[in-house]
C-alpha cells in the first residue's frame, strides 16, 4: 500500500536504512510481533477493533529480550469520536491497556516484557476528520499520516479503510508535507535517538556484520551531521 509520505527523501531514507536492519530481524522480534497478532485477535474477538504501529527496535527488527515494545495503539471508539481516547476520559483505552500491558503479556507470554503505549489514535475521530473539508484536526490526521509512512504495523486490515481514505486526500497530503521534515529536525535535536541508531549499529556488530558504506552514507545523510552519529 502507499504510504501518504513515501515522497518526502527524508522518509525514503529512514525507510531505506530500515529495510536494510530488519535483513538481520532478531527471532525475538519476530516473536513479539506475532504475540501481537495474537493480542489483536484476542481484543478483536472481544469486542474491540485494534491495530497496533511500532517504534523504535521492533520497528527495525533489532529486539533483543530486554528490550520495551512501544507502540501507536489504534482503536475504534465510538463513545468518544470528538476527542483523544486516553487514560483520563476513555474507559475502552483503559481496558485495552490493562488487558495488553496486565493480562495478555502475563497470560500468553514465556518471558513478559515492558510495553508502552505511546500514542493513540481514535479511528472513528481520524474518520471525522478525512470526512471533513475545513476546520479539519490537522494534528490527528498528521499523526496517522506520519505513522503509516514510517512503523511496523500490525493487523493492519483494521487500518485499511483510513489508510485508503487518507489517500485520497491529496490536498491534506499536500498540506502536511512540508511538516515532515520539520518533525525529523526535532527527533535529530534528541541525543536518545540518534544513540538509538548507534545501538542498532552496534548489535549488528556484535554480531559479526559489516553495515556497507552505502549504508552508512544514507544514516550519516538522514542524520546531517557525522559527529551526532560517531562512525
Amino acid at each position: 500500500m502507499k504510504l501518504p509520505f513515501e515522497a518526502n527523501p527524508i522518509i525514503k531514507t529512514f525507510n531505506e536504512i530500515k529495510q536494510y536492519f530488519r535483513k538481520y530481524e532478531t527471532d525475538v522480534s519476530q516473536k513479539r510481533i506475532k504475540d501481537f497478532h495474537q493480542f489483536s485477535k484476542i481484543l478483536n474477538d472481544l469486542g474491540y477493533e485494534v491495530a497496533f504501529d511500532f517504534v523504535g527496535s521492533l520497528n527495525f527488527g533489532l529486539v533483543e529480550e530486554y528490550s520495551d515494545v512501544d507502540f501507536i495503539l489504534y482503536i475504534a471508539c465510538k463513545e468518544h469520536f470528538n476527542s483523544d481516547c486516553d487514560k483520563k476520559g476513555c474507559l475502552n483505552f483503559v481496558q485495552v491497556k490493562y488487558l495488553i500491558l496486565e493480562t495478555l503479556i502475563k497470560e500468553y507470554v514465556k518471558k513478559p516484557y515492558k510495553t508502552q503505549v505511546v500514542d493513540c489514535i481514535n479511528l472513528i475521530r481520524l474518520d471525522n476528520e478525512l470526512n471533513k473539508t475545513s476546520s479539519i484536526d490537522i494534528n490527528l490526521v498528521f499523526r496517522f499520516a506520519f505513522y503509516r509512512s514510517i512503523c511496523r504495523g500490525v493487523n493492519l486490515k483494521i487500518l485499511k479503510f483510513y489508510h485508503e481514505k487518507l489517500m485520497t486526500r491529496n490536498d491534506l497530503i499536500e498540506q502536511m508535507l512540508p511538516y515532515v521534515n520539520d518533525v525529523f529536525n526535532l527527533f535529530l535535536q534528541t541525543n536518545s535517538y540518534s544513540l538509538s541508531f548507534e545501538k542498532y549499529r552496534s548489535r549488528l556488530i556484535d554480531a559479526g556484520i559489516k553495515i556497507p558504506n552505502s549504508v552508512i552514507e544514507k544514516i550519516k545523510s538522514y542524520l546531517y551531521s557525522n559527529q551526532s552519529f560517531n562512525i
